[in-house]
């Protein structure tokens, strides 16, 4: 590939899975600041929701103190890919905004109140509540 701006091109037009993960670790292993928005753009597209566990793994290479609450919801709603790759990359956060992490909060305890199905996401959930005792 000739530039990043034609990596981040083919990464986010890619039709298949197998070539967006592998333009997607590329691009991660770039470290440029241009990649998260279009693993984020990537990861919120809705018909790439059972696409997308690659997609965060790479997304845990930069700094994400600013997506909190993004990551929240995608423990509380990803599938175990997903929601184990968003959890790790919440327990790197350094930094967090006072006001996302209250949002954050008020989501983990209405996901917990509501009840899981899924023994794995109750377990994560109860792990990110208890970062708040």
């Amino acid at each position: 590939m000739d530039s990043l701006g034609e990596l981040l091109d083919k990464l986010s037009t890619a039709d298949n899975s197998l070539e967006r993960n592998a333009l997607a670790v590329k691009a991660a292993e770039t470290g440029d600041p241009a990649v998260p928005k279009i693993l984020v753009e990537l990861i919120d597209r809705h018909e790439l929701a059972n696409e997308r566990g690659t997609l965060v793994n790479c997304l845990g290479s930069f700094d994400c103190s600013g997506k909190f609450l993004w990551l929240a919801k995608l423990v509380c709603h990803g599938n175990w890919e997903v929601s184990h790759e968003a959890m790790r990359i919440l327990e790197k956060i350094d930094y967090l905004d006072a006001r996302e992490v209250q949002q954050g909060y008020d989501l983990l305890l209405m996901t917990a109140e509501a009840g899981m199905d899924e023994e794995w996401r109750t377990d994560l959930v109860n792990d990110l509540l208890a970062m708040f005792d």
